[in-house]
């Protein structure tokens, strides 16, 4: 969980994306992973090293929309409503720009939060 492991993660999902063979823009989709990656790394960074684990699940649905998961340890670190809606902050507001829906939970064992965005394919206005 630090910045500089992004580049391996945007280079990792890449090659996820075209396995998946999701019909969207790839560019698009790491670049929405790479705010709520960034988002993690700097925000969610627990203070114990040995516990500093981020988990991103990608998934393509049945109608082709893409789900982006970032898996963070530290549910005591919430995301406001705002910043959610894209109303603070700069990188959950740009994500929502590029034509994500964002949301955040807390997962099943309360150890952590799931920050997720979805996609749809298609073309983004900016």
């Amino acid at each position: 969980m630090t910045p500089a492991s992004l580049r391996r993660l945007r280079g990792d999902a890449r090659m996820r994306l075209t396995l998946l063979r999701w019909p969207g823009d790839i560019a698009t989709a790491i670049e929405v992973l790479s705010r709520l990656a960034y988002k993690a790394t700097v925000y969610a960074r627990p203070a114990d090293a040995a516990l500093a684990r981020m988990t991103v699940r990608l998934a393509v649905t049945e109608d082709e929309a893409l789900l982006i998961d970032v898996q963070d340890p530290r549910p005591d670190v919430p995301l406001s409503k705002a910043a959610i809606n894209g109303e603070e902050g700069r990188g959950l507001k740009y994500a929502r720009l590029l034509g994500a829906t964002v949301s955040c939970s807390i997962s099943e064992d309360v150890r952590s939060k799931i920050v997720r965005a979805q996609l749809l394919p298609g073309e983004v206005s900016l």
